[in-house]
């Protein structure tokens, strides 16, 4: 028991000294706090350098479907395929855009250059926007540090349209913010946003959310204050940034002759019955439920009132609220459009989240914000808030298995109300404990998270990196090394089903248009233009669902339809398993 004493006093004392060391860091980071800075560059990009260490494209390795299926079109644009004409998903051009860019700069491993570099763009600009309201430097890192293992754990593939959404969207928050501080209409601070809405616009409409929250918020703000010129000025911005996003794309599908297919892809098919299970605010408000935000803004909420009071404040506080308030209403509105409660929906919350949790942290660690005189009550508000936040995350885990598919909406009613009742639970017994104890230290909880943090932050991504996006299993990966073995880059596959992982692995080019489009049902057969495209194409290889092809050619499948058939009896007719061992390996006949 001594020795055990002896062991738990040096871990505190470590802890402590580990506490001095940051502290003056960030004394030293707080006095040259402007761009300069090489230090305040640095710590920021680390962070962003290790997030992405787990994007399997790194390694030459497959991210997850969508993500996937946006990498190969990229590399189909590339190679000079026309968009919605030689690979057709349903979504905007941008995202393809942005993988032909990655991919044409160095292949695969491009892609994630691509992405690293704006990640890092925007966590620096998110460390800048923290200053700029007045947020200590060790209250930003912690606070971005918490929130990207929450990212990396929960929600991360790699190349998603919501990652770019969040990278985009730290990058013009920050012009925002410096819009919101600004006296006068600066076109250079307007220039990034209104870039950047124009191309989010043109990956996903609904990701646009924040960019329209703080377009609606600061246009009304001015107004409120008169300022009528710079409210049209940032009017023009916008359409401005839309039109120069929007006007090459156009001309590129105008010259193709795929205008019709651009929007019905990009716009036309969400309106009819063709994707998704029907709109639902329930949705939206659920997947805002789950990262935890609204834990925060109460706080947020008391922090700006404390800040109106003050004397001496010149920051527009409540402007800033309701940038904030604006963007969640919105991304409610936007993830419950499809009615799906894919997790990976909930990332358009995620530039308030890692804007709003250092504020909280500040207010926890001071009572205000750095350089004030702090209030008891509000210091003890933010405590009890993360110590909300970090019960209610972890038991959503803990109590629940936690997956990305999709849940019913009563189940998810259900888990979040029990975490959150738990997270309550715990938190009270903490709390009852803290007030108990003579020392109440609180450097030790909070250094000690900060080192498990920090230790996540170095390991998870590396160990994620290093394990997901191979092939499923020894089969797959048989497969995989056959078709690169016997046939060469301009060779044509195909893949039966929504399984894109096998054109990144293999490097080669899909047999057919229609690549991805299992869970989706427009307004013409699909399985005929995909047996048309078969045909025409002859691909070299077939990966088949055994199994399914098996129960539809059986006749065991009520629900197969005429060109299901079809398109299975093609298979069979023409093409033949390469071996016995890959009996799922189909190699056109001779």
């Amino acid at each position: 028991m001594t020795k055990l004493t002896q062991r738990w006093q040096q871990v505190s004392q470590y802890l402590a000294d580990g506490r001095d060391t940051l502290l003056a860091v960030e004394t030293a980071l707080q006095q040259k706090d402007n761009c300069g800075n090489w230090l305040s560059w640095l710590l920021p990009s680390l962070l962003g350098l290790l997030f992405v260490l787990q994007n399997p494209l790194l390694y030459g390795m497959a991210p997850a479907y969508d993500a996937s299926l946006f990498a190969t079109m990229g590399k189909m644009w590339a190679d000079g395929g026309v968009l919605y004409r030689d690979m057709i998903d349903i979504k905007g051009p941008v995202i393809f855009l942005l993988d032909a860019i990655g991919y044409a700069a160095g292949g695969f491993q491009g892609i994630w250059l691509l992405e690293t570099i704006l990640l890092i763009w925007g966590l620096n600009a998110l460390y800048r926007t923290l200053a700029l309201w007045g947020v200590a430097p060790l209250s930003r890192l912690a606070g971005m540090l918490a929130w990207l293992c929450l990212y990396a754990y929960r929600y991360y593939y790699g190349n998603m349209t919501e990652d770019y959404t969040f990278c985009l969207g730290l990058i013009a928050q920050y012009y925002f913010v410096r819009m919101l501080l600004a006296v006068h209409f600066r076109w250079q601070d307007a220039l990034i946003p209104a870039f950047t809405f124009g191309l989010i616009a043109m990956l996903r409409m609904n990701n646009a959310a924040m960019w329209c929250g703080y377009y609606f918020a600061l246009f009304v703000y001015w107004l409120w204050q008169r300022r009528w010129q710079d409210a049209v000025k940032l009017t023009i911005s916008g359409i401005v940034g839309l039109m120069i996003v929007v006007l090459p794309l156009l001309a590129y599908f105008i010259w193709h002759g795929v205008l019709k297919d651009f929007w019905f892809y990009s716009f036309g098919i969400f309106f009819g019955n063709s994707y998704g299970n029907g709109h639902s605010l329930m949705v939206g408000f659920l997947g805002l439920a789950r990262t935890g935000l609204l834990l925060l803004l109460p706080v947020l909420i008391a922090l700006v009132w404390q800040q109106r009071t003050e004397s001496g404040t010149q920051r527009p506080w409540g402007a800033l609220v309701a940038t904030q308030l604006a963007g969640i209403i919105m991304g409610i509105v936007a993830n419950s459009v499809s009615g799906h409660t894919y997790e990976h929906y909930e990332i358009l919350f995620f530039t308030s989240a890692i804007l709003i949790l250092p504020m909280v942290i500040q207010v926890a660690r001071s009572g205000g914000m750095a350089g004030q005189i702090g209030h008891q009550r509000m210091q003890q508000a933010g405590i009890v808030t993360l110590l909300l936040l970090v019960g209610y995350i972890l038991a959503q885990h803990i109590i629940f298995t936690w997956s990305r598919f999709e849940s019913p909406i009563p189940k998810l009613s259900h888990e979040l109300t029990v975490s959150l009742a738990a997270s309550i639970i715990v938190t009270m017994v903490v709390v009852g404990g803290w007030l108990m104890s003579r020392g109440r230290q609180l450097y030790l909880p909070a250094m000690s998270l900060l080192v498990v943090l920090s230790v996540l932050m170095l390991v998870l991504p590396l160990e994620r990196g290093l394990i997901k996006g191979r092939p499923f299993d020894d089969v797959s990966a048989q497969m995989v090394n056959y078709i690169k073995a016997n046939s060469s880059y301009n060779d044509l596959i195909w893949v039966d089903g929504v399984v894109p992982q096998y054109y990144v692995w293999t490097e080669r080019r899909p047999a057919s248009s229609y690549l991805f489009f299992d869970n989706v049902t427009p307004p013409y057969d699909v399985r005929t233009r995909m047996v048309d495209d078969l045909k025409r194409n002859k691909p070299k290889f077939i990966i088949v669902k055994l199994t399914r092809m098996e129960t539809v050619m059986g006749g065991k499948d009520k629900d197969s339809t005429p060109s299901f058939i079809n398109y299975y009896r093609y298979i069979t007719e023409a093409y033949q398993p390469v071996s016995a061992d890959l009996p799922r390996l189909y190699q056109l006949k001779p």
